[in-house]
C-alpha cells in the first residue's frame, strides 16, 4: 500500500462547499451552524437556495475527480474553466479507469457533472474567495510538514502514518488498497472526509488551524479533550472501549442512551483523539480507545498552558 499526500486549494474549496450543504457535516463542525449562517448571508438567495436542495449530491463526484487530478500550482479560476469545457466522456473514462467505478455511477456524473462545477464556481466567487487567507497557508504548510514526516516513514509502516496523521483512523485487512491519498482539510473539522473505493482510498484529515484572531485560544482538540473527560457518559463509553473493538450498536446497547446523543458523545470522542475508528472491508465502523490519545493529554495541556512562558 502506497501512500500520498496531496494538496491543492481547491480541495478545500470543495470542502467547504461540502461542508456548508450537508448537514450531517455541518452540524458535527468546528464551525458548526453559525458559520452556516454567516456564509448564507455572504451569497446570492438564488445559490443558497440550490445548495439547500438535493443538488448537495452533485459535489461527491466531482470532489473525487478533482482529487484524482494533478493541478501543480494552477489558479483555482483556470481549473474550473478547465472542468467547465471537459467532455463528460473523459470524466466517464477516468472514472472508470483510475477508481474502477460501477455503471450506475457512470449515468449519475454524466447527468449532474456540469451542473456541479457551475454551482462551485459561483461558491468561489460569492464565499471561498473572501476567506482568510491564513486558512489557505495553514492548510499548506501541514501538508508540507506531513510529508516531510512520511518521507522518514519506511514503506512497510504507513498503517501507523495514517493513523497517527487522521487522529486514530486504523485500517485493517485492505488487501487490495494500491493507494491511500491523504489531503489536509479546514472546514470539515473535526471530521474525517472518505472517499474509498476498492483500489484507493481519499481521506481528507482534520487541522489544528488556529486564525491569527484566536491565537491566544486553547485549540479546539484541546477543548475536545475536556469535553471528553468531564462528561461521565463519555468517560463510561471509553471505559468500555478499553479491552475490545466495539461496534455502533454495541455502544449504543451499552450506554442506553439514544442514538443521535451518542453520535453527539462519539463525535466529541473522535475530535478529542481519544478514540480509534477501525475500518475493514464489508464491515461496519469500530471503535476502540486510543491510549496514545491519552498519553498526549499532559502534552497538550502542558504546551497551552506554558506557551507563553516559551515565547518569552
Amino acid at each position: 500500500m502506497k501512500v500520498e499526500l496531496i494538496f491543492h486549494p481547491i480541495y478545500e474549496l470543495l470542502n467547504s462547499i461540502h461542508a456548508y450543504s450537508e448537514t450531517t457535516i455541518y452540524k458535527k463542525t468546528e464551525l458548526g451552524t453559525n458559520w452556516r449562517k454567516q456564509a448564507t448571508s455572504r451569497i446570492s438567495k438564488e445559490l443558497a437556495e440550490s445548495l439547500n436542495t438535493n443538488k448537495k449530491k452533485l459535489f461527491k463526484f466531482l470532489y473525487e475527480y478533482v482529487l484524482t487530478r494533478s493541478f501543480d500550482e494552477m489558479p483555482i479560476e483556470q481549473i474550473l474553466e478547465e472542468l467547465t469545457n471537459v467532455d463528460e466522456q473523459l470524466v466517464i473514462s477516468d472514472f472508470f479507469a483510475k477508481l474502477k467505478m460501477k455503471e450506475d455511477q457512470m449515468k449519475l456524473i454524466t447527468e449532474t457533472f456540469h451542473e456541479a462545477v457551475g454551482l462551485v464556481k459561483r461558491w468561489n466567487e460569492e464565499y471561498f474567495q473572501h476567506v482568510d487567507k491564513t486558512i489557505i497557508t495553514r492548510l499548506e504548510l501541514d501538508f508540507k510538514q506531513k510529508k516531510d514526516q512520511l518521507k522518514k516513514c519506511a514503506p512497510n509502516n504507513v498503517l501507523p502514518f495514517i493513523e497517527k496523521v487522521t487522529n486514530g483512523l486504523v485500517l485493517n485487512d485492505f488487501n487490495d488498497v494500491k493507494k491511500v491519498v491523504l489531503y489536509p482539510i479546514y472546514h470539515s473539522n473535526p471530521m474525517i472526509i472518505y472517499s474509498i473505493y476498492e483500489q484507493i482510498h481519499f481521506y481528507g484529515y482534520p487541522t489544528e488551524i488556529i486564525l491569527p484572531e484566536a491565537e491566544h485560544e486553547p485549540a479546539p482538540r484541546l477543548m475536545y479533550r475536556g469535553m471528553a473527560l468531564t462528561d461521565k457518559n463519555r468517560l463510561k463509553i471509553l471505559r468500555y472501549l478499553e479491552n475490545k473493538e466495539r461496534s455502533f450498536t454495541d455502544i449504543v446497547q451499552f450506554i442506553g442512551l439514544a442514538k443521535s446523543t451518542v453520535h453527539h458523545h462519539m463525535v466529541i470522542l473522535r475530535a478529542s483523539g481519544l478514540v480509534q475508528i477501525i475500518l475493514s472491508p464489508n464491515t461496519s465502523e469500530r471503535f476502540r480507545l486510543r491510549e496514545k490519545g491519552l498519553e498526549e493529554i499532559y502534552r497538550s495541556y502542558h504546551d497551552y498552558l506554558f506557551r507563553a512562558s516559551k515565547k518569552e
